[in-house]
């Protein structure tokens, strides 16, 4: 197979040396990876500098090939590109950190991609990823996008609607719960397969199988030791009555005092995030003065500290099954279009997908296994993103305020206008 380029959208970010980690052990099996040509994109020169000496010193005696290269040109990285990674963070970490603060102020709980914190990070996100897709349906008209920029569903469902983009939005929460609920069966997680309802970061695990049983009364028999879900004794309760296991999102939408509760008077993660980067990126800079630093073991033991576990568990993954034309199984955000019969057809919703060389197939939905009020959830916030977008894109605060009032979290008008008067830019309509 002749060689691969992917470009990087957000490649400065400190985190993108674990991407280079992920490419080079390729599942754990690098010899399957074709030759591949990496292009970082960023916007501050400096800290792309940084990022890419790393990660040309990780990758120089790659074997198959792995050349490195970066530009703050889009237009110039974006040539040639067959697949594109988008994990632009709008803002930096300082936006980061509003999101998480600013609602605590409101009563809400701080979250970048949920309630009050996910509609700013969108209002932010939205347009400039949008101009980005719009330079790929240029200058790489045939490329596949995947996406890793939150909040995700409402970034594809902008990016659908107003660009056109191949874009397939990949996150590691339902990964990460699948694989938590294989080690609590005691099974291999190849031998369990499950039943996935939702959206990004709204989303339930509502059946488990092995192909001979059924392994659900099992899970939810031992649902206290699923440690990821955080909470208290009458949500586990909640959980078996509902018989839909969440991901830990969920909690926003269930238990949000309870949440805002456990955030009072912490420090918000994106500041723990910033002195991470710091540090980081001293480390790089060490590692890329100091030719004495030629063990690489060291800065895959360093960049490990972000803990950026979805490069291996899903980006990687699937690029395997794209450009190997090999049909794999993963959940992965995609157009509804009748898959869940009650939520509009536009609707970016999470779905297990057969993936290969010509992209993401969805398989069924068992939808009625959704207990009713989680039902009312999911179509609550399928109506925010459905105004949000068109709202956000074309800057129409009208659209917004019914988008707030329709968000299963905000909901009444009086608070709705408080969001946005915390917000929204001046000059909308």
């Amino acid at each position: 197979m002749s060689g691969v380029t992917l470009a990087v959208m957000g490649g400065s970010s400190v985190a993108t040396p674990a991407l280079l980690a992920a490419l080079l052990d390729w599942g754990g099996n690098s010899e399957t990876r074709p030759e591949l040509r990496v292009v970082l994109l960023g916007r501050s020169a400096e800290k792309l500098e940084r990022v890419r000496a790393v990660c040309e010193r990780m990758t120089r005696n790659a074997r198959p090939a792995m050349r490195v290269e970066a530009t703050t040109d889009i237009r110039i990285g974006l040539r040639g590109a067959d697949y594109v990674l988008n994990q632009m963070r709008v803002g930096g970490l300082e936006a980061r950190a509003h999101d998480e603060t600013y609602p605590q102020a409101l009563g809400y709980p701080g979250e970048e991609t949920v309630g009050p914190g996910g509609f700013a990070n969108a209002l932010r996100t939205i347009p400039v990823v949008n101009e980005a897709l719009r330079v790929v349906g240029e200058v790489a008209p045939r490329s596949i996008v995947l996406n890793l920029t939150n909040p995700a569903s409402i970034v594809q469902h902008a990016a659908t609607r107003y660009t056109g983009a191949r874009m397939l939005s990949l996150c590691d929460s339902p990964i990460t719960l699948g694989n938590e609920l294989a080690a609590l069966l005691e099974r291999p997680r190849s031998d369990v397969q499950i039943g996935y309802i939702g959206m990004n970061h709204l989303g339930w695990v509502v059946s488990l199988h092995d192909g001979e049983r059924d392994l659900m009364d099992l899970a939810l028999e031992r649902i206290e030791r699923l440690s990821s879900l955080s909470v208290d004794a009458d949500y586990r309760s909640y959980i078996r009555a509902s018989r839909a296991i969440p991901i830990p999102y969920v909690r926003y939408y269930l238990y949000p005092e309870h949440v805002l509760a456990q955030q009072q008077g912490k420090m918000p993660r994106a500041r723990q995030l910033q002195a991470l980067e710091r540090e980081l990126l001293a480390t790089y800079e060490a590692h890329s003065s100091d030719a004495s630093h030629s063990d690489v073991s060291h800065l895959v033991k360093a960049v490990s500290k972000r803990g950026a576990a979805w490069y291996s568990a899903i980006i990687v993954p699937v690029l395997d099954a794209l450009i190997h034309n090999h049909s794999g199984t993963w959940i992965a955000s995609v157009a509804n279009e009748g898959l869940i019969p009650w939520l509009p057809s536009g609707t970016v919703i999470e779905a297990l997908c057969s993936i290969d060389g010509q992209g993401a197939h969805p398989l069924p939905i068992q939808s009625d296994l959704l207990p009713s009020e989680l039902r009312g959830l999911l179509t609550s916030l399928a109506l925010y993103e459905e105004l949000a977008v068109p709202a956000i894109v074309e800057q129409r605060r009208d659209l917004a305020l019914r988008a707030l009032v329709a968000h299963p979290l905000v909901r009444t008008l009086e608070d709705a206008e408080r969001v946005l008067a915390a917000v929204w830019p001046t000059g909308g309509v």
